[in-house]
């Protein structure tokens, strides 16, 4: 059977041209589709930038007003709609600083305290660095400040720390024994609580809220009292509230100028005025005396920067407090004093007699010696100023000089190498006494081994548990020092009487320098390192308080004949950011909140700054921040969703009100230099800078912030042509709670 199939050539030859072509036109848009996706991906990123951008902007703007004008309790809200990303919340990722200076010529400069580790750098060439002191400011709903009361307390009494808008409603204050909370106390802003501590051991008190708290032995003695409003530069301030017993208690101020006094009891605000009694050497002083038959919180204000001490106890063989001096360290070479009936004790722990000198006498004190004299000097009129020729201490006690060896009271013995309240050498001076002498030490950090040596001879280790330890003392001279690990706080105990005021357990951990440097110091933190570990442990760590959760880093140094004035301090802050990531043609993509900021990567992991953190300056040499804290609630959720935020303000405090000569700005990275070259605003069309590029000091037409021009840093630095700066510094809390919007 012969086949009729025929083969043509020109339809073969047509359907392989048509699937070609067919192919070659789905190769061209698969091309194309590559190249597009890309740019679709960008533009897309773009979007979702540039609307993130517009509401994260709208979050700052709420939150910057609300934390500068707002007063606790007050709140406010938004939602945030993400495109196609999600919102998290980061605590570890973001950090920030502010440093000043107190006088003219000199710079304060910090770098590494804000890594999670343990070591930390300072800068300060110009003179000579005696030591820096480190507060942790406990910043976060989640981390309490922690009292612990020793166990020879009999009483504890204590009341909120106002500071510049103060809760409205309780604060909760834990009693924790062996870390369990056995009571927990509601305290009013106004209120005060009183616990008998008489039958029990050692505790510790967790306040939500900075308090006051004063610890009696027997029927009291006296103290200085802290104001609410500490100067950084002195220690004094204009504001005290004074938890004060059921009796009698004496209320004493000292000023350098006339004063004008409020003292507010409950409902009754009584204003006196102090004036200067017109003798050469003297300063204002100021008497009041109250009388409760129930404990009660006195609210005391002043017009002129002051101290004041309390007396709760009227025999006159008790109560003894160490003195201040005008430095605002308990060593140091002019004190304005009390005029309060006693004796002054003139310690020298130096290595040449000093001369100590005030209007109508001197005492000469011989090396490593202490002596006394009957205070007020005679003719006396008004609150005496001592200056003298070395740094020396000076303790007030209210037995005359032949009485002086058994007078009961409670003080702090500050350390001879930092001359604070804490260090790690002291020298420990102990008359002939019928009444018992102690030490008691407590540790400023993870681990201490001390040894002490003289007429007393005692040594230890104190880590992990054990945190603080008992000295009986000897008649004569005794030295310690830390021979290993971090510091050390003492607090003298002479006899069945006293009073003291206690500081939170992260406040003032000092540590010696000693060293004169131009290039950076090389410091270890007295807390533990995080360094490397989770979120967790580092949130853990906070609230615990092995780690600080933000901190202050105060500064001692050489200032003329002084060597222990405070030269600045910096104020860092571990800020929490809600971070709202996306892609675009790369992954890794972000806009973040933090600080008063908002920042973003995109595109290319460019560092750019939406919205600069918010700042006051002018007219003139003025400055004013207030940094805005903003944590998440335990419970705030987090996701790709539509989530509503509800924002309260906590609480605003003041860190610093004065005048300072340098101000700093740091941030970290990798948005820092960006911020230091955005916030210079103006200052391209300076014709200084332009002829001068780098040279700060040659900078005279320009007012605001300059990149500091040193390779590879993140701070700028307030330029105000070598005129003193009007500095104002607050801290504002505030909790915020997320949650799923509902639609």
């Amino acid at each position: 059977m012969r086949s009729n199939l025929q083969r043509d050539e020109d339809a073969v030859s047509a359907a392989v041209a048509t699937v070609l072509m067919f192919g070659g036109v789905l190769s061209i848009i698969a091309m194309m589709m590559v190249s597009m996706i890309p740019v679709i991906e960008e533009l897309e990123g773009s979007i979702e930038r540039h609307d993130m951008s517009a509401q994260m902007s709208l979050l700052a703007h709420q939150t910057s007003a609300l934390s500068e004008k707002g007063m606790p309790g007050d709140s406010t809200s938004i939602d945030l709609i993400p495109v196609d990303g999600s919102l998290e919340w980061q605590h570890t990722q973001s950090g920030m600083w502010y440093a000043a200076t107190w006088h003219e010529d000199m710079s304060f400069r910090m770098r590494g305290a804000l890594n999670f580790d343990d070591e930390l750098e300072v800068r300060h060439p110009e003179t000579v660095n005696t030591a820096l002191c480190i507060d942790d400011l406990r910043l976060g709903p989640a981390n309490p400040y922690y009292y612990t009361v020793p166990s020879w307390a009999e009483n504890v009494i204590f009341t909120v720390r106002p500071g510049l808008a103060i809760p409205l409603g309780p604060v909760d204050v834990d009693v924790l024994i062996d870390d369990e909370a056995t009571q927990t106390i509601k305290l009013m802003v106004d209120g005060l609580h009183e616990m008998d501590a008489l039958n029990l051991d050692a505790f510790t008190l967790a306040s939500s809220h900075e308090l006051n708290v004063f610890i009696e032995r027997g029927a009291g003695g006296a103290t200085v009292v802290s104001p609410n409003d500490e100067s950084p530069i002195d220690k004094t301030g204009r504001s005290w509230s004074v938890p004060v017993p059921a009796g009698t208690s004496q209320l004493h101020v000292i000023s350098e100028d006339a004063n004008q006094i409020s003292i507010t009891n409950e409902t009754t605000t009584s204003t006196y005025y102090a004036l200067p009694s017109g003798q050469n050497q003297m300063g204002v002083e100021f008497t009041h005396v109250v009388s409760r038959t129930t404990p009660g919180v006195i609210h005391l204000s002043t017009s002129d920067e002051s101290r004041l001490m309390v007396q709760t106890s009227t025999d006159t063989s008790q109560g003894i407090f160490a003195m201040p001096s005008q430095d605002g360290q308990y060593l140091g070479h002019s004190f304005l004093t009390p005029s309060l009936d006693g004796e002054m004790m003139f310690t020298n722990p130096g290595e040449s007699s000093v001369t100590v000198t005030w209007r109508g006498g001197g005492i000469s004190v011989a090396p490593n010696q202490s002596l006394g004299f009957e205070w007020p000097p005679a003719g006396a009129n008004g609150a005496p100023l001592v200056e003298a020729e070395g740094d020396v201490f000076l303790t007030w006690r209210s037995a005359q000089s032949n009485q002086g060896a058994n007078t009961s009271g409670l003080f702090t013995l500050a350390a001879d190498d930092t001359g604070a309240s804490s260090g790690q050498a002291h020298t420990v001076h102990t008359e002939a006494s019928e009444i018992d002498q102690t030490l008691h030490m407590m540790r400023g950090g993870q681990m201490v081994s001390w040894n002490m040596t003289g007429s007393t001879e005692a040594n230890g280790t104190m880590f992990e548990e054990t945190e603080s330890g008992m000295v009986n003392l000897s008649q004569g001279t005794s030295s310690l020092v830390v021979t290993d690990g971090h510091t050390l706080r003492l607090t003298r105990i002479s006899g069945d009487h006293g009073l003291l005021q206690l500081r939170h357990d992260g406040a003032e951990r000092c540590l010696s320098i000693g060293v004169e440097a131009s290039g950076w110091i090389a410091m270890d933190l007295p807390w533990t390192t995080m360094s490397g570990r989770s979120e967790i442990d580092v949130k853990n760590a906070w609230k615990e308080g092995t780690h600080p959760s933000s901190m202050q880093l105060t500064l001692i140094g050489g200032i003329g004949v002084s060597t222990h004035a405070t030269i600045g301090t910096v104020w860092g802050f571990h800020l929490s950011r809600l971070a709202y990531g996306f892609s675009s043609s790369i992954m890794g993509m972000e806009v973040a909140y933090s600080g008063g900021a908002v920042l973003t990567n995109h595109p290319e992991f460019e560092a750019y700054v939406v919205v600069e953190p918010s700042d006051r300056g002018g007219p003139g040499p003025r400055f004013a921040a207030t940094v805005p804290a903003l944590h998440p609630t335990a419970s705030s959720t987090t996701g790709a969703g539509a989530m509503h935020l509800d924002i309260e303000l906590v609480d605003r405090s003041s860190l610093a009100s004065t005048t300072a000569y340098e101000i700093r700005r740091g941030w970290s990275e990798p948005y820092g230099t960006a911020i230091a070259t955005e916030s210079a605003d103006g200052l391209e069309s300076s014709e200084d800078w332009t002829i001068y590029p780098g040279q700060i000091d040659l900078l005279s037409d320009y007012v605001g912030w300059v990149p500091d021009p040193s390779y590879g840093t993140s701070e700028a630095v307030w330029h105000t042509n070598g005129e003193a700066i009007q500095f104002t510094l607050q801290m504002s809390s505030l909790n915020v709670h997320m949650t799923e919007a509902i639609s």
